[in-house]
């Protein structure tokens, strides 16, 4: 029989490796449906693999670990697990996300936080980031996550089980392309010297257009 006594909630928490941002609301909540309550939110994309993160602790530690850490510390052992559990991770591949800019040959992870719990994000020098600018669909950043079993529409009578993750921290790793081909600024210019010129030499410049 599967052990139960060393899983606790700290077990089901990891700071993930690398992932690829996409749809990130990070700085304000939305809703996906009218009726939906607003939620801060990020869909993460992870090139297919082990997924190998850190615990709190800074030890090695998958999110398939985690994923089954919340099903033991709701359920207990394996052979308790409802047999329609909904799983949170989604395969990039799947027809239904045809012509999704990212999405192929990745898994696709989606965490979520209340409305009135804001996820800190800062960037690789640990500084906060205030412009939504700053972080883009495309860039590359890191999360600090936990996995639990959700019930719907309640534990009394659930219609629909699974599990999720709640967002707690993101760190902004590095830039990447924007999706939607919007590149970020300083892909696009550079440095100007002080006494470059850029006007035009003469009005038969204008002409020649």
């Amino acid at each position: 029989m599967e052990k139960t006594k060393e899983i606790d909630k700290d077990s089901c928490r990891i700071i993930t490796p690398e992932f690829r941002v996409s749809y990130p609301h990070i700085f304000k909540p939305q809703a996906p449906k009218p009726s939906d309550k607003p939620k801060f939110s990020i869909t993460m994309l992870f090139p297919k693999g082990d997924l190998v993160g850190k615990s709190p602790d800074g030890k090695p530690r998958t999110l398939k670990e985690v994923i089954r850490n919340a099903k033991i510390l709701e359920f207990g052992p394996k052979e308790n697990w409802p047999s329609q559990l909904e799983s949170p991770v989604a395969d990039g591949d799947d027809p239904k996300f045809e012509g999704k800019e990212g999405y192929k040959g990745h898994y696709i992870i989606r965490a979520t936080a209340d409305q009135n719990q804001r996820p800190s994000i800062v960037d690789r020098h640990m500084v906060p980031i205030t412009e939504p600018a700053d972080f883009y669909p495309g860039c590359f950043a890191r999360a600090y996550i936990f996995s639990y079993v959700w019930f719907y529409p309640n534990r009394q009578k659930p219609m629909k089980k699974g599990v999720g993750f709640i967002l707690d921290h993101v760190q902004k790793i590095r830039d990447g392309q924007s999706f939607g081909g919007k590149r970020p600024v300083e892909q696009v210019f550079t440095p100007i010297i002080d006494d470059e010129e850029t006007s035009l030499e003469t009005d038969s410049d204008i002409a020649d257009f």
